[in-house]
C-alpha cells in the first residue's frame, strides 16, 4: 500500500498535467455540491435554473412533443441532442442535473486536451491551460457546470484548434454544431472566412461557407418540414427580448429608474429585464446597433487583411485575436449579458497567449483583466436578488464595475489587435 502511494506520488510529481486534472476534477465536484447548497439557500431552483428547462425540453421530446411547435425555447435544434444525452442516462430531474454537469465536464476535458496539444505545438507553457480552467470553474462557478454555453464554447474552441491545423472540414462542421446549439458562434464564421477572401481563395471561401450553411440546414430541416412558421422562432425570441439588467447598456436606464420608476422598472420575461416607456423605446435599437458595431469591425478586419494579405503564419493569430474582439464587442453592446457569457472569451486565453507571444506583446495584463471580469460579473449575480422588484444603487454599482471591466478588456484586445496588424509581415517572435 505504501509503495503504491509512493509510486502515485512520484508519478504525479513528474506529471503536472495529471496533478491539474485531479485538482480540476475535485474543484468541479466541489462546484456541483456548492450549486446544491446555493440552491437550498436561495430557493426557486436557482442553482440549476437553466438545467431545469433543459430537462423539461428533453422530457417533452421523449413524450412526443415537437420543439417550437408544442413548446417554446430560445435555443437552436442541436441543443436538444445535448439535453437528450444526459436525459437518457438519468432517472429523474435531480439525477439529470448531475448528468448534465458530468456531460459538460467530459466536454471540457476535450477542450483541455486540445489546448495542451496546441501549447505543445507552439512551445507555450501548460500553465496557461491550468489557469484557464481553474478560472472557469472558480470564476464562472455554477454557470460553468450548469449552462449549455460550456458545450457550445468547447465546440468553438475545437473548431479553432482544427482550423489552426488547417483541418478545415472538421473545423467548420464543429462550428456549425456550435451555431446550432447556441447562436453566438455565428460571429466566428466571417472571421474564419475572411483570410480566404484576403488570399483571393474564392473556392475555399465558398466551400467552407456553404459547408457550414449545409450542416446548419440539415439540422434545421426536420423543423422546417414540421412547421416552417415556427422553425426559426428561437431567433425572434432572442431579438424580441427586453434590456436585461445584467447588460452594460442597461446601466443608464437603471439610473433613470432611480429617478422615476414609472419610466423604467424591472420585471421578469426570459430574464430580469427592464420595462417602461423609456426601456421599451430604446430596446428595439440596441441589437441593430450592436450588429452594426460588430459589422464595422469585421469590415475593418477584412480591409486590413485584404491589403496586407498575410501568410498563414501571420494570419492565424490575427484570426484568433479578431474573434476575441468580436466576442467582447457583442458582450459590451448587446442588450443581454448573462453571467456565463464571460466563459466565451476566457476559454480562448491560451490561444491569446500564443498570439501575444507570436507578436512579442506583453502578456501580464490579460489574466488580471479576465479575473476582474469574473469577479465583477459574480458581484452582479450576488446583488441581483435585491433588484428583482426595484433596482437598487448597490446593483447599479456592481453592474457598472462589470461594465468597466468589460470595456477595459475590450480596449486591451483592440489595442493589441492594432499592434498585431501593424507588425504583420515584419520580423515577429515565435
Amino acid at each position: 500500500m505504501e509503495e503504491g502511494f509512493s509510486g502515485l506520488k512520484t508519478k504525479m510529481k513528474n506529471n503536472p498535467d495529471l496533478v491539474f486534472y485531479v485538482i480540476y476534477t475535485i474543484l468541479y465536484l466541489f462546484i456541483i455540491v456548492l450549486t446544491d447548497v446555493v440552491n437550498g439557500i436561495v430557493g426557486n431552483n436557482y442553482g440549476w435554473y437553466d438545467v431545469h428547462f433543459y430537462w423539461e425540453h428533453a422530457r417533452d421530446i421523449m413524450d412526443g412533443l415537437i420543439p417550437y411547435v408544442d413548446f417554446d425555447t430560445a435555443y437552436p435544434p442541436f441543443s436538444f441532442v445535448i439535453y437528450l444525452v444526459p436525459y437518457l442516462f438519468t432517472p429523474g430531474e435531480t439525477a439529470f442535473n448531475y448528468g448534465f454537469a458530468i456531460f459538460t465536464y467530459l466536454f471540457t476535458l476535450l477542450a483541455i486536451h486540445g489546448l495542451l496539444k496546441f501549447c505543445d505545438k507552439h512551445e507555450i507553457s501548460h500553465k496557461y491551460v491550468y489557469f484557464t480552467f481553474i478560472l472557469l470553474i472558480l470564476g464562472v462557478n455554477n454557470f460553468f457546470i450548469a449552462r449549455n454555453d460550456t458545450i457550445t464554447t468547447v465546440f468553438v474552441l475545437l473548431c479553432l484548434l482544427f482550423y489552426s491545423d488547417k483541418k478545415y472540414v472538421p473545423a467548420f462542421i464543429l462550428l456549425a454544431l456550435g451555431i446550432m446549439t447556441k447562436i453566438y458562434p455565428i460571429f466566428l464564421l466571417p472571421v474564419l472566412l475572411i483570410p480566404f477572401l484576403a488570399d483571393r481563395d474564392w473556392r475555399s471561401f465558398l466551400k467552407y461557407g456553404l459547408l457550414t450553411a449545409a450542416i446548419c440546414f440539415i439540422i434545421e430541416l426536420p423543423f422546417l418540414i414540421s412547421d416552417p412558421s415556427t422553425a426559426f422562432s428561437y431567433l425572434t425570441q432572442h431579438s424580441g427580448r427586453g434590456v436585461e439588467i445584467e447588460s452594460i447598456v442597461a446601466i443608464p436606464l437603471m439610473i433613470v429608474s432611480l429617478i422615476d420608476s414609472s419610466l423604467v422598472y424591472v420585471g421578469m420575461d426570459e430574464s430580469w429585464d427592464l420595462f417602461g416607456p423609456w426601456a421599451d423605446a430604446v430596446a428595439p435599437y440596441l441589437m441593430p446597433m450592436m450588429f452594426a458595431i460588430v459589422l464595422l469591425f469585421m469590415l475593418y478586419f477584412l480591409v486590413k487583411m485584404w491589403k496586407i494579405r498575410p501568410s498563414w503564419k501571420d494570419g492565424l493569430p490575427l484570426v484568433i485575436l479578431a474573434y476575441a474582439v468580436v466576442l467582447m464587442l457583442f458582450m459590451t453592446f448587446n442588450k443581454v449579458f448573462c453571467a456565463q457569457y464571460v466563459m466565451w472569451v476566457i476559454m480562448l486565453y491560451p490561444m491569446l497567449i500564443y498570439v501575444y507571444k507570436y507578436f512579442d506583446l506583453e502578456t501580464k495584463k490579460l489574466p488580471y483583466l479576465l479575473i476582474i471580469l469574473c469577479i465583477t460579473t459574480l458581484l452582479t449575480v450576488l446583488f441581483m436578488s435585491e433588484s428583482t422588484s426595484t433596482i437598487t444603487v448597490t446593483y447599479i454599482i456592481a453592474d457598472t464595475l462589470k461594465g468597466i471591466s468589460a470595456i477595459a478588456l475590450l480596449y486591451h484586445l483592440l489595442k493589441n489587435f492594432r499592434l498585431c496588424i501593424g507588425r504583420t509581415g515584419r520580423d515577429v517572435k515565435i
